[in-house]
């Protein structure tokens, strides 16, 4: 599992706990932290034996997964970021029985939790089988909740010109290699939503990485594709809707409160985002 991770410390903690409780034995956790001055390096220390660590500078996000892989040896790439965690405890004993039961799989992808800084879900992203043409229009895949196979992917794992989109691009790299994508139908991680996170701190960046692969990848970015768009996150809410009945706090990997449920049903299938509470759009 590669972590990269620069002043996440209110979350980490879930984070490494998710992945060394897993039930699934050989499990390679490595954490490329870029130089955290928030008490990160303390939750790291405190990990022991259960991860791999290094602190120090780096050219962003795609340079510290990169730099992780390098040193990772397993066989199986899961790429969870330092804020967000596994689902629950037998997630990775499920993917590997996965691959091992299906050998022409390269990607396996799960549906995914959004949840608040403070571990209240907001809604479940559900994920559809593989669609070649929808992954044209939207970026279908949740990457915490995505895994790879290492023989589907090369040195450089990621583009570092990428700030924003490059988990899409990978997705669309390995897509264009001719990769085989198949999907667990089981939820696999959690996404969490919090003030710091890019897709609220540095949306033009993502707007300019959409354009770039738009060129490279002959995307369907246009307003004619928008019913398209609409159609995939309403099927999202509605299916994703099918699973809130069967998670249990008491399974879950990651920190939640009590009332970790509190009005997931009315953001699943009522409101319109720009209604929800703040914190959780």
């Amino acid at each position: 599992m590669l972590t990269p991770s620069l002043n996440q410390a209110p979350w980490l903690t879930d984070n490494l706990r998710s992945v060394a409780g897993q039930t699934h034995g050989a499990i390679e956790h490595i954490v490329m932290d870029g130089g955290s001055t928030d008490g990160s390096l303390a939750v790291l220390e405190a990990a022991g034996d259960s991860i791999r660590w290094k602190s120090e500078s780096d050219r962003g996000q795609a340079d510290a997964i990169n730099k992780a892989f390098r040193e990772s040896t397993g066989d199986i790439i899961g790429w969870l970021n330092s804020d967000d965690a596994y689902f629950d405890f037998k997630v990775v004993e499920d993917v590997v029985t996965y691959f091992a039961t299906h050998p022409d799989v390269d990607v396996v992808l799960g549906h995914c939790v959004q949840i608040t800084g403070d571990g209240h879900i907001i809604q479940v992203l559900w994920a559809p089988e593989y669609d070649a043409i929808l992954m044209k229009a939207v970026n279908p895949f949740m990457q915490p909740s995505t895994f790879v196979r290492r023989s589907a992917l090369a040195d450089p794992m990621l583009d570092e010109s990428f700030h924003f989109a490059m988990d899409y691009e990978l997705w669309l790299r390995l897509e264009a290699a001719g990769r085989s994508f198949d999907r667990l139908d089981r939820i696999t991680a959690i996404d969490r939503q919090h003030d710091e996170r890019k897709s609220l701190t540095i949306k033009d960046v993502n707007e300019n990485d959409l354009q770039r692969l738009s060129t490279m990848y002959d995307l369907h970015l246009g307003k004619e594709y928008d019913k398209q768009r609409s159609r995939h996150y309403m099927r999202q809410r509605v299916m994703g809707a099918s699973y809130i009945p069967r998670i249990r706090r008491s399974k879950l990997a990651w920190t939640a409160p009590a009332d970790f449920k509190r009005g997931v049903w009315r953001r699943q299938l009522v409101q319109r985002r720009v209604d929800w509470p703040e914190g959780y759009r």
